[in-house]
Order: C-alpha cells, then structure tokens, then sequence
C-alpha cells in the first residue's frame, strides 16, 4: 500500500549550548526517511528556535519501507569551518499512524491523533541524554490497495492489552499468530571498531527498531489472511545472541473487533442489552440442535432477561446479524490449492480495512478445534463462560546453541505444549507466553501457558461484576462459577497421580488440591479473602564452562532438577500462605556464567471450590529435637499467615469437600516418617533443607493485589524497581538458592519502601524480570500500586515530596472539576497517565488509539560523576518514561495503558567509568475523561 508522508518542524526549545563563544546554538534539522533525506533553514544563534516556513517536507515510499522503515530527525549545529555537531534525534515509527490511517475514513471530521502526530517531542542523544525538544508535525495520508498479494499489514491494530480492550466489541476470535525474524546485530559488525560511540549506539538503536517494525508487519500480515483487523496480547521480544545475531519474537491472538458506539440511553441501562436479548433468541432457536447440547454441556446459561430499550435509541452496529464465534486455522493448517478465495462467513465490516483482497481462511469452531496446528490465546483474561475447566499450567523447555533463530525449535515446544494440553483432555493452552535466557552461545527457550477446556460460543461482550470474596456459597449462578475449577478429566486417567476431592461448593465434581495457572483468576470464581503476591527462587552451581556444548549439556541435565527444587518450594510457600491457587504464574530462567537460577512468581487466593491447605509437613527422626521446634514454629507461622489474609475460615463455612480447617489449639501432628516422596514434604537431611524450613517461618509482609481495578476507583501509579547487587556462591545450590532469595526479599522490600508513603495501597498483579550479568543478580520489579482510602476518610494526594514526584507523575483528583475534562476531547493532553492495567480506574476511555513500542540506547563515561550506576540508570529511565508520555500526548492520547519495561540490559566498566544501558518501553496509547 504506497503512501506518503508529510512533516514540518515548526520550533525547538531548551537546546544545549554548542557555540562557547555566544552561549548559542546554530541548530537545522535533517529529516530522513529511508535513503531520502530534507533539512530545514538554519536557525542562527538561539536555544530556542524557530523555523518560520510553512514548507511541508514529502516523502512519497512504497508499503514495504513504510512499516518497516522509521522516520529520524536528527538536530545538528551548523558550524562555518568545521564538521557539523550532531545535538541529538527524534526517532518516530510510523506503524501507530499506519494502522489509524487505514481504519480511519479521510474527512475533515476525522479526530485528531488519527493519521496525525503533533507536538513537542525531546531530542535524545545517546551519550547525553535528552537535549531540548523539537515541535514536529507528522501526516500519513495512505492509498487504497486491493491487491491480496500485498506486503503490508495496514489496518490491522495491534494491543498490548491482555483482553478484548475496553471500548470494542469482540466478533470473533480467530486464532494464534507468531512471527521471528534474524538480523545481523550492528555492535559486533566490523565497522563498529572504527566508528565513534556514538554511531555506533544510533546505528543499534534503528536497527531495533527496523526489526520490531518488520516483525510486527508479518505478524500483521498473518492475522489479516485469518480475516482478522486486530492483535490483542500482543508481546515481543528482543533475544541478543551476540556474534549470531539478533532474533526478534511476536506472538499474540487474532481477533475481530468493532469500537462500541457512545450509547444516548442512560447509563443504567446496558450497552449491551439488545445483543443479550439477540443471543436469548438464537440461543432459543437452536435448541435440540448438536450446538445447543454442547452449549449446555459446557455449562452455559440463557442471561437474565434485560430491560428493552426504546425503539429510538436502537443502534445498527447493536444490532448486527450474529455470526458463530470460533478460532480461524492458521495459514499453515490448509493447502492453498484448496483454500476458498474471497470472503468468510466470520467476517465481519469492521476487518475490511484490514483484508482489502486477502486470502480468508475457513472458520473454525467447538466441533474442529483440535485440528489447528497451535489452539494458542496469549489472552489472560476472558468473559465469563468462556473458560470451562482449568486443566493446570503446561510447560516445556529446550537448551540450544545461539545460532540465529531457532525457528525449529520453538515449534518442537510448541508441539509439545499442545500434547500436554490434550494429555489433561483439554482442547486449548490460554495465557501462552514464551522467552528465552541466553548466556554467551548457549539459549534456553521457555513456553508455557495454562491448559484449558474453552467454550467458543459463549458471550464475548458480556460485562460481568465480581463475586464478593466474603459472601458464601448460594447455588445457582454462584455454584456454577466453580465449574471452571473443575478437572477436565476423571479420576485415575490423568497423566500423572493427582490428589482430587469432591468439590467444595457444588458437590458434583473433582477438584485438585492445588491449583496454578498463568492466566488471570476468572472474575466470577468465589474466594475467601485477599490475594497475596508470591515469589519462590531457586539456584544450581554450573559444573561445565558456560560455553559450547559441554555447557550446553550441563544446564540441560540441571534443568528439571531446578524445576523440582522451584515447584517444591513454591507449592510450600502458598501453603504457608494458607491459599490454595496462585494465578498469573510467571516462570522465569536466567543463565549466568556459573550458576543457573529460576524465579516463580504469581497471585495467591485460596479458592472455595478447593479443600484448605494444610502447612508443609516435616520429615526427620523423631529423636531431631530441631525438627520439633521448626515444625511448631511452621505452623505457628501458618495460622498467623491465615489470619492476616483473611484464610482463617471456620469449620462451618467448609462443607466438607477436603480437609477441615485445623482449630487454632490443636497440637502439631506427629514427624511423618513415610518413605513416599510428596512436594510439600520437607526433608531434614541436610544443612540446606534447614534453612529453608527455617526460611519458611519468617514471617513477611505480602501487599494485598487486586486482578481488576478496586471498587475505590482510586487513581492508579506505575512504578518500576531496578535490583542489582553481587551473587555469591558458595558451597552447593542451596547456598545459592538462599542468596538468590535474600536478593528478591530485599527487592520486594525496596518497593515497599518506595509505595511507604501510599499506605494502604495495593498492587496490580507485578511482574518480574530476571538476568544474570556475571558475577551479580539483577532483578526488575515493575507493576502498578493502587491507592486505597483508609477507613472514614477520603482518598489522600501525593505531596510534592512523595516518591512518585521523581517520575513526573500527573494525578487527576476525582471531584465536579472531571466535569471540565471531558471538553478536552480532541485536544493534545497535557497530562499523561502511566499503568500496567488494561484502563485506568475511575476513567472512561474515550477511544483507543494505538500500541506505541519504543527502544533506546544509552552510553556514558560519566558513572561516578551521575551518582554511580544507580544515579545512572534512574536518570536513563527517568528520560524513557518523559519520551513516552511526550510519543503518547503527540498521538492525542492522555494514557498509556498495558505499560511494560523490558529488555533492560545494563553494562559497566568500573575502571574506565563507562556505562551502557539498553531499555524497551510501550503500551496502548488511550484517551480517557472523567
């Protein structure tokens, strides 16, 4: 699809000093795109220039520089007699406006941020940082291009939200999709030792760029032969193979949506009334069918019936003809010689600007789904009704030597993750992700995801509230909610021995003792208290040098003992809890040069439907006085860690689906001295397995985390923990394993140090980065903290002393002044909202504009002089965070939702005061009021 591109640079401002003699500056501006290159008048002598002409510079590309190439405005100072100096480069990716251009009809009344990105942008150098800002105009404007063999995926919109995002209506779910690309990477090419720093961090920094563009270009080019116009949970990865090259990953879910027109009734009534009653009457139609019978079997239910609403205020996009609801294949599930040509019956107005003339391929549904190659979601959280029974996470690993790729090898684990989905008779893998830990040539891929019975023809807009964690079991509607706990299979023909129970709510069915899972809890699932955050770590000592094959071969004999040693040790800690499931589970593998550590972390609740845990057992002689004591001490922290999460049920509010909750007096059982081996039977054999067991009374404090926004609609703070120190290893792997663990407390300590002055608050579910650089541990701890009112008074406002000022961070009180916010529809914000959640609580989002991704390169030989290491990377961040509000408020978005920080790569040399630092940001840029 050719197209074209306008720009005008109208001003700059806070520019550095360049010339010593005036205190000036002689800036210009060259603008590149491709091979093509324009620069503006010289500006002479001002910080603060401005370019008066209106000219607008062209640039007139084809469909395959347009995704993949990136727009680059580099700010120079002119000089008379010498080189030109460069200050610094605005870097801007046209894949945010492409996919808005080709959804967005041309008219004068189009809104603004579609195809348009206006505003003050910083100019950021990577060896000093931000150095002023420049006021750009950027125009696509694209043609119509009908042809199904083109090249580029304009149209298809791409979300980092982990749902069907807020604000659109879901048609259509068609399937996994997955894209990796190799390219050379420019620091270990040969003319990096001859160019200056400088460029060589440019030269690194746009060919990332280039590559995440391509990438996500093919992965859109795959959902638009599924008849698709949408990518939700859309993730991607960076894996740095050194001299090989790098491999950027894209997986994420096809999808069919449509934006949710602003309704004119009141608010009480439902958006989405009139497609319930729609759903009523096909459902009513189509009983006694095949499809009905298997409705029901999957536990499905007729909605309540609605209030209808007024003739009047009837809206054609509510009440368009229903389509069946199923998982296109995959490009490479058919032949194409006997492919239909043309549309698909799942087709819906919404993917027509997305498909133009593509190759659309057959539908698939309930009846069919075990014939797609990979029934993959990288969603995490679904509507009710969609998730049946929850079969248990899957995982599969693999150790290879950094070649460049690995293409085959993913899908070797991908086929594998599928088997041990249908082994637990489930036809689907939901909440799938993957990664990679690489140290010099050796990589270790991970996939994992929770196996699951879905259900395809339930309701995909239905809106639902929560359950109440405190209100009890009342049959009906609430008793069903527990089918989603219930095992796929019948008892003794699993894969492995499981310890079922009759369920705890409705009797009727088995239930495991222990539940994990990597999606999000599904709302309608009944709880008993809070959800605590959970972490468990666990390290080996390398035995072979950590290159070539022989290394390779020593992390791939050590690999399942490191995963036994981890699953042991988190199913004691969430017992230790008092809960019974740890949802969005989280695995991560780094490889370092002498040891290889893995880190498990997650939600903890403890589920009605499941029969209460009881604390891990201890097995010594009976003669181990030390054992006695730090089995009375396990459960003293047991119950008190029962109390404070709100565990502590009584015997009456059990109805005998397990084991009876223990009364608070009873006497410590007997050691067990069975010789069957049980993962939360501790043995006390060496001096390892002591100090764990001692680890495990400590009692610490867990921040209460919520799934979903809190009721107090309270405005909610993005926040990142950067944790790096020395690992020392000494003696076996339990020694590392408990260094590893003191660092991730102190961590989980730093942020709670950081959020001390939002008490009470609680935390969206964080997430964890893990790497090894050498001899050292270095831990990223990124989530979002909720502010909660405290008891009888209102919601508190940051001071301009709190933390979270250091992050510019922009509040907006809850109160009649929201009223003003929302005549700022259409206009460039001038507060931007940063968080991990899918929307921000207490807003209403306006529309969805686009996913934004952005990757810089920072290098100094300045460490000490900025505070040491740390002064270092907070100012770098701290830049980050400042350019991604300025991408999202330029886009005429006020919040960046789904926000995530990865790819952190950080390098120093001590001795030459050098520091280097690699860092990805991104999100869904989102137009919110109050």
């Amino acid at each position: 699809m050719p197209g074209k591109i306008k720009v005008k640079v109208l001003a700059g401002r806070n520019l550095p000093v360049m010339d010593r003699a005036s205190d000036t500056t002689d800036a210009f501006v060259e603008i590149k795109f491709g091979g093509v290159t324009h620069k503006t008048d010289v500006c002479r002598k001002s910080l603060n220039p401005h370019w008066n002409n209106t000219e607008w510079y062209r640039f007139e590309v084809d469909e395959s520089e347009l995704q993949d190439e990136p727009l680059q405005l580099r700010l120079m100072d002119h000089d008379t007699y010498s080189a030109n100096d460069a200050i610094g480069k605005v870097v801007i990716s046209l894949a945010p406006l492409l996919a808005r251009e080709a959804n967005n009809p041309k008219s004068t009344t189009a809104p603004h941020g579609g195809a348009v990105l206006s505003g003050w942008i910083p100019v950021f150098d990577t060896m000093h940082g931000i150095r002023g800002e420049l006021n750009v105009i950027v125009k696509v404007e694209l043609f119509s291009d009908f042809n199904k063999y083109k090249t580029s995926s304009c149209g298809v919109q791409f979300f980092h939200c982990p749902m069907i995002p807020p604000g659109y209506r879901a048609n259509s779910i068609h399937g996994f999709v997955e894209e990796l690309v190799v390219n050379d990477d420019p620091e270990y090419q040969w003319i990096d030792k001859i160019r200056t720093p400088r460029a060589s961090n440019e030269a690194r920094q746009v060919a990332f760029i280039k590559l995440s563009n391509q990438v996500q270009r093919l992965v859109g080019l795959k959902a638009a032969e599924l008849g698709a116009n949408a990518v939700v949970g859309y993730q991607q990865d960076f894996d740095l193979e050194g001299e090989a090259g790098v491999v950027a990953r894209a997986v994420g879910t096809a999808v069919s949506i449509t934006p949710i027109p602003t309704p004119s009734y009141p608010n009480n009534i439902p958006p989405c009334t009139q497609q319930s009653e729609r759903d009523r009457d096909r459902c009513d139609k189509d009983k006694g069918s095949p499809r009905h019978a298997r409705h029901e079997s999957y536990g499905g239910r007729d909605p309540p019936n609605p209030p209808a609403p007024a003739p009047a205020m009837q809206n054609p996009s509510l009440n368009a003809t229903s389509t069946p609801m199923g998982i296109h294949r995959r490009s490479s599930d058919s032949d194409l010689s006997v492919t239909p040509k043309g549309g698909s019956l799942n087709t819906s107005a919404g993917n027509v600007g997305s498909g133009g003339g593509a190759i659309l391929r057959p539908s698939m549904n309930s009846n069919n789904l075990d014939m797609l190659e990979y029934p993959f979601l990288t969603m995490t959280e679904f509507p009710p009704g969609f998730i049946v029974h929850i079969g248990g996470t899957v995982c599969a690993r693999s150790v290879k030597l950094a070649e460049g790729g690995g293409e085959g090898a993913w899908a070797e684990l991908r086929t594998e993750l599928r088997a041990h989905a249908r082994a637990l008779r489930c036809n689907a893998v939901i909440a799938y992700s993957d990664s990679a830990a690489i140290c010099e040539d050796v990589c270790v891929l991970s996939a994992s995801g929770t196996a699951a019975v879905i259900n395809l023809d339930c309701d995909y807009n239905v809106e639902c509230e929560q359950t109440p964690a405190q209100s009890g079991p009342k049959g009906g509607a609430e008793a069903d909610a527990c089918s989603a706990a219930h095992v796929p299979y019948a008892p003794g023909s699993g894969p492995y021995r499981a310890e079922l129970s009759l369920c705890a709510q409705c009797r009727r069915a088995r239930v495991p003792s222990v539940l994990l899972a990597t999606c999000a809890k599904p709302s309608t699932m009944p709880t008993h208290g809070k959800a605590v955050t959970l972490t468990a770590v666990a390290a080996r000592v390398r035995r072979a040098p950590p290159t070539a094959e022989p290394g390779a071969r020593d992390i791939s004999d050590q690999l399942p003992f490191l995963e036994y040693e981890l699953h042991k040790l988190l199913l004691a800690k969430l017992r230790m809890q008092g809960a019974n499931a740890l949802f969005s589970l989280c695995t991560r593998v780094a490889v370092g040069e002498r040891c290889v550590v893995a880190l498990a972390s997650g939600a903890a609740y403890r589920l009605r439907a499941l029969p209460p845990p009881a604390p891990p057992a201890l097995k010594a002689s009976e003669s181990d006085r030390d054992a006695t004591e730090i089995q009375r001490a396990l459960r003293d922290a047991f119950n008190a860690n029962k109390a404070a999460n709100g565990y502590d049920v009584g015997v009456s509010d059990m109805s005998g689906g397990g084991a009876l909750a223990e009364a608070e007096g009873e006497e410590p059982p007997a050691l067990d001295l069975c010789a069957d081996k049980d993962a939360c039977v501790l043995e006390l054999d060496e001096a390892e397995d002591v100090e764990t067991a001692k680890s495990l009374c400590v009692r610490r404090g867990h921040m209460r985390v919520y799934s979903r926004p809190p009721p107090a609609r309270a405005p909610p703070l993005a926040f990142a923990q950067v944790w790096r120190a020395r690992l020392t290893l000494s003696g076996q792997g339990g020694a590392a394993s408990q260094a590893a663990e003191r660092h991730v407390a102190r961590a989980l300590d730093g942020v709670t140090y950081k959020l001390r002055r939002l008490n009470p608050c609680a935390l969206a579910i964080p997430k964890f980065q893990l790497e090894l650089p050498e001899d050292e541990i270095q831990l990223v701890v990124s989530g979002t903290a909720i502010p909660l009112p405290e008891p009888g008074a209102a919601p508190r406002d940051l001071r301009d002393d709190d933390i979270f000022a250091l992050d510019e961070e922009q509040l907006l009180r809850n109160g009649p002044a929201h009223d003003e916010d929302r005549n700022l529809v259409g206009q460039i914000p001038t507060t931007v909202s940063l968080t991990t959640l899918s929307d921000v609580s207490g807003s209403r989002a306006v529309r969805r504009i686009c996913a934004i991704r952005l990757l810089f390169v920072r290098e100094t030989t300045t460490v000490r002089e900025m505070g040491g290491l740390s002064g270092f990377l907070h100012t770098f961040t701290c830049e980050v965070l400042a350019i991604a509000r300025a991408h999202t408020a330029a886009l005429g978005g006020n919040a960046l939702t789904s926000f995530y920080l990865t790819q952190l790569m950080l390098q120093d040399n001590a001795h030459k005061n050098q520091g280097q630092c690699l860092l990805s940001v991104g999100g869904d840029v989102v137009q919110i009021t109050y």
